[in-house]
């Protein structure tokens, strides 16, 4: 990994210190300059778990990924700057039920105390979250809280007006191997209940709202105002691909699964 490489593609500029003023400043730029994407997964491309084959996607093809690819890629950046921080199982919950361990990717990090940090979600914190119970927190964006769960495990609640709360995902502190992740990530691209398999998606935030692709509509929030635009070719999708995420594809012959049925 070439460390300047990786921080340029952020755009992080300042001296990369292991505290807690730099590791804010780190996830924050990573979450507004590297796309929540799967479009690998849309175009039948495999997604390996291997460090040289991810960063070679994210930072010198300028792509971005899901939460397997971008967190184990920002573990690996955080170890080389010096700061102490782990792989962690975390299950996303759906109409109040979580799923499978390692059903998504985190980190933790331990600066003194511990914090929460997650580059691969798609549209969750921008900077850390201190792990302390039952604490509202906030990026300036959203609400946040962390609360216990059962069998000793956390779980994330996110709001956006701090009022009503919505759980997002539970997880472990237990340090995971990457490798422990491969049999989910082989699922999330191949199983037809993949909500992967099922949509494209691309999107970033913005720094008063977030602009997301999904399947062929471009949605954007800035403040007050909304835009939504459709796309009836596939030309038309890889223009937005590479005006609002920066990211260039390899022809306009491209066939994206989730579009075919529409």
């Amino acid at each position: 990994m070439n460390v300047k490489s990786y921080l340029k593609r952020i755009n992080f500029q300042a001296a990369p210190a292991a505290s807690l003023s730099v590791l804010r400043q780190l996830h924050r730029a990573h979450v507004f300059h590297v796309p929540f994407e799967n479009l690998d997964v849309q175009l039948g491309v495999p997604i390996r778990l291997h460090l040289p084959a991810i960063y070679n996607k994210v930072v010198t093809g300028l792509r971005g990924g899901y939460c397997y690819e971008l967190n184990a890629l920002f573990n690996e950046l955080l170890q080389k700057l010096g700061f102490d921080t782990q792989l962690i199982s975390a299950r996303i919950v759906n109409n109040k039920q979580p799923g499978p361990p390692f059903d998504h990717m985190a980190l933790v990090a331990n600066l003194g105390t511990r914090w929460l940090l997650d580059v691969g979600y798609g549209d969750l914190f921008l900077e850390p979250l201190e792990l302390k119970p039952d604490v509202v927190q906030t990026d300036g964006t959203s609400y946040f809280m962390i609360r216990r769960a059962e069998e000793a495990d956390f779980s994330l609640w996110m709001s956006a007006t701090g009022v009503s709360y919505e759980e997002k995902f539970r997880f472990s502190l237990q340090a995971a191997r990457l490798e422990e992740f491969e049999a989910q990530n082989f699922w999330k691209q191949t199983s037809p209940d993949s909500h992967f398999v099922k949509n494209l998606i691309c999107t970033l935030p913005l720094p008063k709202g977030r602009k997301t692709l999904f399947n062929h509509r471009f949605l954007q929030r800035a403040g007050n105002e909304r835009k939504m635009e459709a796309f009836d070719n596939t030309a038309d999708l890889l223009q937005c691909l590479k005006t609002e995420f920066g990211i260039e594809t390899c022809g306009a012959n491209l066939q994206f699964a989730a579009l075919q049925a529409l």
